[in-house]
This record gives C-alpha cells, sequence and structure tokens, in this order.
C-alpha cells in the first residue's frame, strides 16, 4: 500500500479472527474495498501438528524458532491465548458457541438496555453462519465433567453446547451444506478430539470456511504473514 493521494482500500482491517473477519465479510457487502492484514499464515488441514507437544508448530514464539499458530500474550496478571493464523482464534477455540442465559442479561451491567432482544437477531446470524449445532456424541471427557458436576452438585447444569462443527458422514466430503453452494467443500467430522490443536479433516467451522471465505468471495484481500508495526 504506498504512497499516494488515493488509497488502494476503502478499509484496512488487522487480524482475521471473529471481529476482522466479521467485519470484511459485512463491509465487502456494501461494496466497499477491504484489505485485511493478519500476522500469521494460512493453513491447510494437513498442516496442522499432531500434538501441542510439537512446539514448533503450535506455539508462536519466533525468537524460539517457533512458528505455529498459537500465540501467548503476557501481562501483568493475565497470560491470554488467542489465534494466529487466517480465521484467528477460531483455529484453535473449542468450537463452543454458547449464548448467555436469562440471568445474565438481568443483571445491572446490562441495564442500559433491553440486551437479550437487542442481541437477539445478531446471535441468530452468527449462529448460522458459524453452523451452530448440538454434539452428537457425549465424549468419555464429558462424562468426566458430568461426574464433576454431580461431586459440586451442580449436575443439573451439565448438558450439550452448540458448537461450530460440520456433522456430516464422518471423514465424507461433500458441497457446500451451509451457503447454498458459496462456500467451499466441507468434510464431515471424525471425532478426533484435536479441535484445540487444530482441525486435521476440514469438519471445524473455521472462519476461513465461512465469514472469510465468503468475503474473499466478495474481493476482499487477506494479505497474510504480514505484520502490522503501527497505525497512523
Amino acid at each position: 500500500m504506498g504512497k499516494s493521494d488515493t488509497f488502494d482500500f476503502d478499509y484496512v482491517i488487522v487480524g482475521s479472527g471473529f471481529g476482522g473477519s466479521v467485519s470484511a465479510l459485512r463491509l465487502s457487502e456494501k461494496g466497499y474495498t477491504v484489505a485485511v492484514l493478519e500476522k500469521g499464515k494460512r493453513w491447510q488441514t494437513e498442516d496442522f501438528p499432531k500434538t501441542n507437544w510439537n512446539t514448533r508448530k503450535y506455539l508462536w514464539l519466533p525468537q524460539l524458532g517457533c512458528y505455529g499458530y498459537q500465540m501467548l500474550t503476557f501481562l501483568k496478571h493475565v497470560v491470554i491465548l488467542h489465534g494466529g493464523g487466517v480465521g484467528g482464534g477460531s483455529l484453535v477455540y473449542a468450537n463452543q458457541l454458547l449464548i448467555p442465559p436469562d440471568d445474565v442479561f438481568s443483571r445491572p451491567e446490562w441495564g442500559i438496555a433491553d440486551c437479550k432482544e437487542t442481541l437477539r437477531p445478531h446471535y441468530t446470524e452468527a449462529r448460522r453462519m458459524l453452523g451452530a449445532n448440538p454434539s452428537p456424541q457425549i465424549g468419555r471427557a464429558d462424562q468426566c465433567l458430568r461426574e464433576v458436576g454431580i461431586d459440586l452438585r451442580g449436575q443439573d447444569t451439565f448438558h450439550k453446547n452448540d458448537v461450530g462443527i460440520f456433522f456430516g458422514t464422518p471423514d465424507k466430503t461433500v458441497p457446500d451444506p451451509y451457503f447454498g453452494g458459496r462456500g467451499p467443500e466441507r468434510t464431515g467430522c471424525t471425532f478426533c478430539g484435536s479441535c484445540m490443536v487444530g482441525c486435521p479433516v476440514g469438519g471445524k467451522n473455521t472462519l476461513d470456511k465461512n465469514y472469510l471465505y465468503l468475503a474473499e468471495g466478495n474481493g476482499v484481500r487477506v494479505i497474510a504473514e504480514t505484520e502490522v508495526t503501527g497505525v497512523r
């Protein structure tokens, strides 16, 4: 983006995670020219490590020769884990797509408006875009959570969460099941449990398979492996 009297893009977005990808798609739908700058690379399903012990491919610590997608930011009182790659945190999050229960919206912090009703259509749209649906299985880890809940007398709170995963026929690739043919082919989840290491199948509904994919179809330019060091 060189110096000139005109700009190369109407909008430049820093980061391709949940905030950047949604903004990129919606701006492109309004006819704006958009670029998305992403520090990490574009990951393919076959690129992900099989375990997070493969730190060189899992962690982002360039000073130690690690060029993965799991970034860590150390602050005074907390360590933040966040994704680095085209798709941002969607590459490594646990696919959980929760809507806060009513008692959350009834708290004073939410009292400035009817936030539940204001946000309702946006939750609905996000669930549609991210392919939210309940998991058809309860695995051993889920059973452990249930048992802990029983020990803590909170067993009534155990339930299946909606997740952003394509539960088609396991390991079978099919045409786009979400966006009327405008999205990419998808492969059914195999329940391998690698969601937070990086889906090796393609069943995880990461942002490069929905928001970003559609945005690029609208002409958005995603520029990977490009770090922003200043804004002026």
